[in-house]
């Protein structure tokens, strides 16, 4: 069976060389899960999400589902041979694969994505369903909605148009912004927590300020990389999530789908600063591109492209003209643990990651579950890498600690 693939679906495949399209989930439970019951439910989220257990065609940008695919999904491992990350490949299929890592008293799993199928709020719709058809939930009446067609039309109403300016490009990001270093190549994931006093307390000074989260968590960010890099010009991607822009009523309607667009924020560290500057400054910038709907047109383009032209063309031209930036941030938010019931299997932790880069390109995420917070890397580096990825979370950890105390 063949699915064509959104426009949106093209973006991640601009840049394959450099960042392998997935997404990745870790979770643990207070208790073991049951593999079987498990299954059946991939089986049965196949039935809203076809899509994910079919390979991706690059050439024509659609996902091709054959019969024999669901026992490829699961693999199961003890905790002394767990393997520590995911190998998916999308193209051969499926878009999904799951480690069921088995510890003496409980389980923990590990899922990825396919980037290509869906982006980090869609990922979080998957897993819900997921939970939903493992609890025992009646799918039947549950569509997915993958078209961005509707929201395109919602922002281009002449009521919301603002003139564009030409956005900031970003290859101000060079190689040179993380240091060249030697040594073998390894996969390497890296994770750190702000816990829930500390996560609000955040929460109460971004109020206090008038500023969002998002500014914050950049701004640290890019002071984290002038004091570890000297660098001081960074333009860093700034997803949008376009779901937020038309909201789906229906309760029994899920968006896994690539709906997220980006704006490249150019942010200017200066001797001296503290975080309470860069933030302001980053929240203005913020500010007046989403005013100015700057995250549209790159969609309008290849919406427009894609009606046109065969996909290998549209990303042959897009990708021409989109430049790619070293250094990124995904923010996947808020992880609702009302959504999560694994029968009587509680979720204590989770956490969301991007892909594995291969430095210099480097991507810090954020996700949060019980209002604790979780920032993590995925780096295919050496040694020294991984240790300068380390220092760039213990960095940004820091800073969003004291700024949350008001020192």
């Amino acid at each position: 069976m063949i699915y064509h693939g959104e426009p949106l679906d093209l973006m991640p495949t601009l840049d394959l060389a450099e960042t392998y399209p997935l997404l990745e989930c870790t979770l643990s439970l207070t208790h073991p899960i049951d593999v079987a019951r498990l299954q059946d439910a991939v089986a049965i989220t196949q039935t809203v999400v076809p899509q994910v257990l079919g390979r991706y065609n690059l050439r024509w940008n659609r996902f091709e589902v054959e019969a024999n695919s669901l026992n490829q999904v699961i693999e199961e491992y003890t905790v002394s041979h767990d393997p520590g990350r995911v190998r998916l490949d999308v193209l051969a299929g499926p878009q999904l694969k799951i480690q069921v890592i088995h510890h003496p008293d409980y389980d923990a799993l590990r899922l990825a994505m396919s980037r290509l199928l869906t982006d980090g709020e869609g990922f979080k719709h998957y897993l819900y369903l997921l939970a939903a058809a493992y609890d025992g939930q009646d799918l039947a009446n549950f569509t997915n909605e993958r078209s961005v067609r509707k929201i395109l039309a919602h922002l281009r109403h002449p009521h919301l148009r603002h003139p564009h300016r030409a956005l900031p490009e970003l290859n101000g990001n060079s190689d040179e912004t993380f240091p060249s270093l030697s040594g073998d190549v390894h996969h390497h994931r890296g994770e750190a927590t702000i816990p829930q006093v500390e996560s609000h307390r955040l929460r109460q000074r971004t109020q206090a300020e008038n500023v969002t989260m998002n500014a914050v968590l950049l701004s640290a960010y890019a002071l984290a990389l002038f004091a570890l890099t000297g660098e001081k010009r960074l333009v860093i991607p700034y997803q949008v999530d376009l779901r937020l822009h038309s909201p789906v009523a229906a309760t029994n309607v899920v968006q896994v789908a690539n709906l997220t667009s980006e704006m490249p924020i150019p942010i200017t560290v200066q001797d001296g600063d503290r975080l309470e500057d860069v933030v302001q400054r980053t929240q203005a910038t913020i500010s007046q591109l989403r005013e100015e709907l700057a995250y549209l047109p790159p969609l309008v383009e290849i919406n427009r492209m894609s009606r046109a032209l065969p996909p290998q063309l549209v990303r042959r031209l897009a990708g021409k003209h989109r430049a790619q930036a070293a250094i990124s941030f995904a923010n996947f938010g808020h992880i609702d643990h009302t959504r999560l019931n694994f029968g009587s299997a509680v979720v204590t932790q989770i956490y969301f990651a991007g892909a594995y880069r291969e430095m210099p390109n480097f991507q810090l995420t954020v996700s949060v579950y019980h209002d604790a917070w979780t920032l993590a890397f995925r780096m295919l580096g050496s040694e020294p890498d991984y240790q300068l990825g380390i220092k760039i979370l213990k960095n940004v950890v820091a800073q969003l600690t004291q700024w949350g105390r008001g020192h």
